[in-house]
C-alpha cells in the first residue's frame, strides 16, 4: 500500500516536471513600465491581458501577455515614433515549447513570439534576430 501511494505521488511530480511552465518573464511583478499604450486596443476580451515589457528594440517596444493556464498568449510591438503602426496578435492551444505566433504591419519589423526554452537556433540560421528569450525580429516589411 505505502508502495503504491509512493509510485503514484512520484509520477504527479514527473508529470508535473514535464509540463509545459509557460513563458517566464511574464511570471515577474508588473511595475509601471509594463503598462500597455492607450493605442494598443485588444479586440477580443478573452485574449490574456497581464502584459509585461519584455524588450525595447531599435526604437520598438514589445509586450507580452499570457493566459493564467498558459494555453495562450499574444504578443505586441509598439514603435515610439510611429504609435499608429503597432501590432497585437494572439494564439491558444499552446501545450509545450513551439513558436506562439508571428505579427507584423508594413513599415515595422516583423516579430515572433516563441516559448520559454523553444530552441531558436534554426530561426536564427533563417535570418530571425533574437532580442529576448522569447522575441525574434525579422525584416521590416515594405511601406
Amino acid at each position: 500500500m505505502l508502495k503504491t501511494a509512493l509510485f503514484g505521488v512520484l509520477l504527479l511530480s514527473l508529470a508535473g516536471c514535464s509540463s509545459y511552465p509557460g513563458i517566464a518573464a511574464v511570471h515577474r511583478v508588473a511595475e509601471a513600465r509594463d503598462d500597455l499604450p492607450a493605442e494598443i486596443v485588444r479586440a477580443d476580451a478573452d485574449q490574456p491581458s497581464n502584459f509585461r515589457l519584455l524588450v525595447e528594440q531599435s526604437g520598438v517596444k514589445y509586450f507580452v501577455s499570457e493566459s493564467d493556464d498558459y494555453m495562450s498568449a499574444c504578443i505586441a510591438a509598439y514603435p515610439i515614433d510611429e504609435p499608429q503602426q503597432w501590432t497585437l496578435a494572439c494564439s491558444g492551444g499552446i501545450t509545450n515549447e513551439r513558436e506562439i505566433v508571428t505579427s507584423s504591419h508594413i513599415g515595422q519589423p516583423t516579430v515572433k513570439l516563441v516559448t520559454t526554452g523553444f530552441d531558436t537556433r534554426t530561426l536564427e540560421t533563417e535570418g530571425w534576430k533574437k532580442i529576448h528569450e522569447n522575441v525574434l525580429v525579422g525584416s521590416s516589411t515594405r511601406s
